[in-house]
Formats: structure tokens, sequence, C-alpha cells
């Protein structure tokens, strides 16, 4: 007989309704740097507090939280280890969260969940009334915040790139577009995966910008062309194949419509499309991929959506599905061929 007894609901409740606690405990953490600090040894809280900036009794408070948070372990009096997970939070290491920390603890990310009541209620974001701005143009006022953002979101395709090229050949095509490609870390993938191929990077004028040190520094510079301009307008530059990572779920169904409709209109005859993202159950089995709907719903007005979902959006702008492949990662590979059109003929 298994002697542990069985979870109280209440307190499982209770420690749902609380985790924000941890979210911020973390945030600050990371702003703070304490992972990179504590990565060479022990330290105490009062020795850190002046290279921070904090308060003594405030920071030890702080990581004393962080040992409930599985961040550190104290070694009394007030003085502090890493653990595995607190090292996740060290910048510039393989797997770094730390970005990831900052930002969605960051007012552009964390202010519009305050009003989650209101979204629910109207269907629309809740981020202008957050902000005063959507969180485009948030991020364009706040320069450092949308530092950390780019970086996060670099991170966070260094987790799935390699899954990428190795679940799908692009040997086949000559040139690959990444469409919104932010740093290029998942082109970067590509191209090192496949050496015949040649890259198009193509993003928002200071996205771009922010990229060029990042495709000099992997030696890319002579294969992958950085293109700026809006995936909004017909700008987009011909290839045979276009990637299109956490783009969609940005946008309702006419946004997307008509970002489909630019890659479809600059896209060669034949030409493949890549969509990575989650995909909702169609059975309404629990999934992640709900929470991120909600996140979506709160900051952009966009949505995840099911296989049925996008099939039926990329039908409607000229690409016929071929398969979805889901990654070991919890993203999936919706790959398209693109079709020929009245207008296109």
């Amino acid at each position: 007989m298994d002697p542990t007894p069985p979870p109280n609901p209440s307190q499982q409740l209770l420690e749902h309704i609380s985790s924000y606690w941890i979210s911020q405990i973390i945030g600050v953490a990371a702003r703070l740097r304490l992972s990179d600090l504590l990565a060479s040894g022990p330290l105490s809280s009062d020795a850190l507090a002046p290279r921070v900036g904090a308060h003594p009794d405030g920071l030890y408070r702080l990581m004393r939280a962080g040992v409930a948070a599985g961040l550190f372990t104290e070694v009394p009096p007030r003085t502090f280890t890493l653990t595995p997970l607190g090292a996740c939070l060290r910048s510039e290491v393989p797997g770094s969260m730390r970005d990831m920390a900052i930002t969605l603890t960051s007012p552009g990310h964390w202010r519009p969940w305050t009003d989650l009541f209101t979204a629910v209620q109207t269907g629309r974001s809740t981020v202008r009334g957050a902000l005063g701005a959507n969180i485009w143009e948030h991020f364009e006022k706040n320069p450092e915040e949308a530092s950390h953002f780019d970086r996060a979101m670099g991170a966070f395709s260094s987790f799935i790139a390699t899954e990428v090229a190795r679940l799908h050949d692009f040997s086949r095509y000559a040139r690959v577009a990444d469409v919104g490609g932010s740093q290029g870390v998942l082109l970067t993938a590509v191209l090192r995966a496949y050496p015949s191929c040649r890259g198009i990077l193509f993003d928002l004028p200071h996205v771009i910008d922010g990229a060029r040190a990042q495709v000099e520094a992997e030696g890319l510079s002579q294969r992958m062309d950085l293109v700026a301009g809006s995936f909004f307008e017909p700008v987009i530059p011909a290839a045979e194949a276009y990637l299109l990572k956490h783009i969609l779920h940005d946008w309702d169904d006419a946004s997307s419509t008509a970002i489909l409709r630019q890659i479809h209109r600059a896209a060669l005859p034949g030409a493949r499309l890549i969509v990575v993202e989650m995909v909702l159950p169609d059975g309404g089995e629990p999934s992640r991929a709900a929470l991120m709907d909600l996140n979506m719903l709160v900051l952009a007005d966009g949505r995840e959506r099911t296989a049925r979902e996008y099939e039926a959006l990329l039908a409607s702008t000229g690409w016929a599905l071929e398969r979805i492949t889901p990654a070991p990662s919890g993203v999936n590979l919706i790959e398209a061929r693109k079709q020929v059109t009245p207008a296109d003929s």
C-alpha cells in the first residue's frame, strides 16, 4: 500500500493561485544576475547585496524564497549555493532561460495579464489598456525590454532549430527565407545542416539591424541575405521555401490570411511553406497549447489553432497542407505546398 497521502485539492489550488509569486521571484533573481554571481561558488546575501544594488535584508528574503522556488540552497547563516534549476538563469550559457524569465515578468507581458478578466469578457487583447500601445509599439519605446524579448525568442528558437532541420529536408531548396526570423537562430541551424542552401532573413528594420552582428559572428554573412520590411507588404523576397515560426499565432485570422497571401505572392512555383507552431488538439485533451492560446488573446489578439483550422487557413490563401509533424519540444511542423491560384494564372 502506498503510504503517500492523496494530494489535498485545496492545497493544490492554493499553490496554483499563488504561483505568480514564484514567477516574480525568478524574474527578479534573473534581473539581479544572482545565478551568474553564484556560479563560481557559495556567497552570502550580505556580500551579494552591494554587488547587485539591493538592500541586504530584502535580498536575503528574496533568496530565501528562491530556496522554496528551487533556485538556491541555503547554507546557514545567510549563504547560498546554486541549484541546477537556478543555473538555467545564468547568462550566455546553452539553454539559458534568463532572458525568458525577464521577458515574461516585465511590463510588456505582465501588466496585460493582470486584466485577463476583461480579455475574457471582450474577447480582445488588454495590451493597449495596460501599456497604452500594442506590444510591438511598447517594445519600440522600451528597447531594453525589447532586447530581452529578442534574445528570449532566439534562445527558444535554439531549442527547436535542430529539430526543424532534422524533420524537414531542406537540401532540395536553393533559397530558404525565414519570415519574421528575428535573430536568425532557426535559419542558422538550417544553413549549417544544409551547406548547399542560401538563406534570407526577413524582419522589421530594427530587428534586422540587431541581427547583423549575430549573423556575422556565426560566419554566415556570405550565405544569408538580411532584408528589412513588413510581411504585410509586397516586399518579401522570392524563395523556394519559407519558414514561419511563431508568427501566425500572434495574429487573428484576417491578419494571418494577409501574411500568408504576401508569402504566396512572393513564393516561386511549387514552393514549400514550413509553419512552426503549437497545434491545439481537436478532442479537448489537456494541452499547454491552450495556455499559450490564452496568452496570445491577452497580448496580441492572436490565437493558437487546431490542425483543421490551419488546413482551412492555408487553403484559403493558396497553400495545400501536406503534413503536420510533431517535434519533441512541443511544436509542430505544418508543411504546405504553393498551389496556383486564379490570380497567379
